[in-house]
């Protein structure tokens, strides 16, 4: 407000001057999403979350810390309140939407268990509305994964009466969900989200449109452009559009070592100056734009012999190839949701990105 009181004597001094029409607004009046999922990460920098925001906070309308996790009993952790508590603070006084992330555990027993049982999810649906209820909350985003199919009709009933309750208090329910290209999508985790349902009765439907190609498997990229453009525009077909809401990685994978770690943009440039290396911009291929970076380096490994150790092994290569995104990916998932009038992007997870991915999203 300051700034447009600032603004409104400039534009009445000066004279009437012709001027280019602005540029046409594909999302008509409505303002899209650029959203972020936060988690405290184990090194110190990263359990700040406020200043992982703060860095960037005009770009932003709406963060979702994953704040809870869901217990056996049905009941729900705080997982880190101080840093959330200052984390919501400063969003509230920069108009950051807050909407926490309740999540399940990789085991995903117990959330099946609280799906079938109707107390264990009436005292759920309860236990989420004491968080929902607080002024400092806008609304709640649920992120239930490695569901079975068998629970695809008990998770639609417990998201359609969490929406109603929700509602009701005057807040909003975001569902995230595994990406699919269709209804029938081969993959069970996820089979469970029946999003023409979810859709109807949730605000907006986050798919976390990554890891096609995963750590489990040789070196590929992550998340191919083309491959994100069919996931949205299969679910912008069964979901309202405005509702639909693009879930981006911001990391890479590093493959050749004992394990395949997930690296920050800013690990792997570290990696550019202590090695060897070789990159280059994925081409497009047959199915259309890929928009990820192939890096591959070496490092000498030499085995921790004693010096007198007659049979120690030789030094040996090892080789790594790491697929990773910058700020032109997030250019390309931009474009995905202007061409399909999605409700907006939202990311995992900021921290140690390509500073020039705000470029784009400003």
């Amino acid at each position: 407000m300051r700034r447009l009181l600032w603004v409104l004597p400039f534009i009445m001094l000066t004279c009437v001057v012709a001027a280019d029409p602005p540029p046409t607004n594909p999302f008509g009046a409505r303002q899209p999403v650029v959203g972020a999922w936060l988690r405290s990460g184990s090194r110190a920098p990263l359990r700040q979350l406020v200043i992982i925001v703060a860095t960037h906070f005009k770009s932003y309308n709406e963060i979702s810390a994953f704040s809870y996790t869901v217990e056996r009993d049905a009941s729900l952790t705080a997982n880190d309140p101080v840093n959330d508590g200052v984390l919501v603070d400063f969003a509230r006084q920069n108009n950051i939407r807050v909407i926490p992330t309740v999540s399940s555990t990789w085991d995903s027993t117990h959330i099946v268990n609280i799906l079938r049982d109707a107390k264990l999810r009436a005292k759920h649906i309860e236990a989420i509305m004491q968080v929902a209820r607080s002024p400092l909350v806008d609304g709640i985003d649920i992120d239930y994964e490695n569901l079975p199919p068998s629970s695809r009709q008990a998770f639609t009933d417990f998201i359609t009466l969490l929406a109603f309750h929700l509602h009701n208090e005057g807040k909003t329910l975001s569902v995230t969900v595994m990406p699919k290209v269709r209804d029938n999508d081969t993959s069970n985790l996820a089979a469970v989200y029946d999003y023409a349902a979810l859709g109807q009765v949730a605000d907006q439907i986050r798919v976390m449109a990554y890891e096609f190609h995963g750590k489990t498997g040789g070196p590929g990229a992550n998340a191919p452009v083309w491959w994100m453009r069919q996931v949205m525009a299969y679910t912008a077909s069964v979901v309202p559009s405005e509702k639909a809401i693009l879930g981006i990685h911001l990391y890479g994978y590093d493959w050749g070592g004992k394990d395949t770690p997930a690296l920050w943009w800013g690990d792997i440039q570290a990696l550019k100056d202590k090695y060897a290396w070789r990159e280059r911009y994925a081409e497009p291929d047959a199915r259309g734009p890929v928009g990820e970076i192939e890096m591959q380096y070496t490092i000498t490994r030499a085995p921790n012999c004693p010096a007198d150790f007659p049979d120690c092994a030789p030094a040996y290569q090892e080789r790594h190839t790491v697929w990773y995104v910058d700020a032109r990916y997030v250019a390309e998932a931009w474009k995905i949701v202007k061409e399909l009038n999605l409700g907006g992007i939202v990311m995992w997870r900021p921290g140690g990105e390509d500073p020039a991915i705000w470029d784009v999203l400003n």
